[in-house]
């Protein structure tokens, strides 16, 4: 093992985020039983937000090793459930925000946090999914436990071209439901339906009718908007439809009323993938999503770029013109895939 390597950091300097790339050993990562050659990583808006300073998500006092999701191969281990060789994988927990992360060579981390590869997934469709992939294998498996079937109607995704939006319009699809991905992109209708989505509807469209119940469209829907998208989602499910909420782009506050819950009966599930996520429940999700929830269109949804190239592309998910995953070529050894570029 190399015994200095690279590293992207974010230092706070004056209050304000400064990111480099630096030359660091394992002594300077923070402590861990087991250690990775990270293979890939990837950029989650978390991310891009540590590195550019937007709310609070990275440690101020100290610099920190960034990258909430890393997959790789261990290259040595004190806890017994983890050997050379072992190929993992890693996201959440404190990763890049309160503990070092996947954006180094090498990581060092607790053995707790640390799934397996399943069997069915390669290191670099596994950071094609991440964060994301969890999130929508997650409020696919809680819809259907509250009995979300294809024969009820069509299923809503919002932000659906963004990295949750995109993988959850394949994994919907590949589940036999009829999809409609609402986005503000039209731009981007082609890749939306190249990936499974049945229809296509614009924010306008969606957001025009502002009644307390709009006419029933939804059988079930996955919100990663938040807001105004949440409430006109909740307008328009039908009656005992369910309705997954993930996200809020747009921000936290909504203001709706509770007429859709009590008169069409619909479910509101919330959906978190952070530490509260069970070891067990990530392990079983990941296998799921080697088999049955593996999305059709991994290479259309994720684009490989080099790790050099990770500064200046954090700053594409603050002009939203980011589309799917963007998967981080960390390590020297990863092998690299055709490039594809969604």
């Amino acid at each position: 093992m190399a015994t200095a390597f690279k590293a992207f950091r974010v230092h706070t300097i004056d209050g304000k985020p400064v990111c480099r790339f630096e030359q660091l050993t394992l002594e300077d990562l923070d402590p861990g039983a087991v250690v990775i050659e990270t293979a890939y990583s990837a950029i989650t808006y978390k991310d891009a937000m540590a590195a550019r300073g937007v709310g609070k998500n990275v440690r101020s006092d100290r610099p920190c090793v960034t990258g909430v999701d890393l997959s790789g191969v261990v290259v040595s281990s004190t806890d017994a459930r983890f050997a050379k060789g072992d190929k993992v994988i890693v996201t959440n927990y404190k990763l890049g925000n309160e503990h070092d992360g996947g954006y180094a060579d090498f990581a060092r981390v607790p053995g707790d946090w640390i799934v397996p590869l399943p069997a069915g997934l390669t290191l670099y469709e596994a950071m094609g999914l991440g964060t994301s992939g969890l999130t929508a294998a997650l409020a696919v498996d809680r819809l259907e436990k509250a009995g979300l079937v294809p024969a009820m109607g069509a299923v809503a995704v919002t932000g659906a071209t963004g990295g949750v939006g995109s993988l959850a319009v394949d994994i919907f699809a590949k589940c036999g439901y009829k999809v409609v991905a609402i986005s503000g992109k039209k731009e981007q209708e082609g890749f939306l339906r190249s990936i499974g989505a049945d229809s296509v509807m614009s924010r306008e469209a969606f957001l025009d009718n502002r009644a307390a119940l709009a006419p029933s469209l939804f059988a079930g829907a996955l919100d990663n908007v938040g807001g105004i998208y949440l409430d006109r989602l909740a307008a328009k499910m039908q009656p005992f439809g369910k309705l997954a909420v993930a996200g809020m782009a747009v921000g936290a506050e909504l203001s709706t009323t509770v007429l859709p819950l009590v008169l069409r009966a619909i479910d509101i599930l919330g959906i978190n993938v952070s530490r509260q996520l069970h070891m067990d429940e990530r392990k079983r999700l990941w296998a799921r999503l080697a088999t049955d929830l593996k999305p059709n269109h991994l290479a259309e949804t994720s684009r490989p770029i080099p790790f050099d190239g990770l500064d200046k592309a954090m700053d594409r998910f603050f002009d939203v013109s980011t589309i799917g995953r963007v998967v981080v070529e960390v390590g020297s050894k990863a092998p690299k895939p055709s490039p594809h570029t969604p």
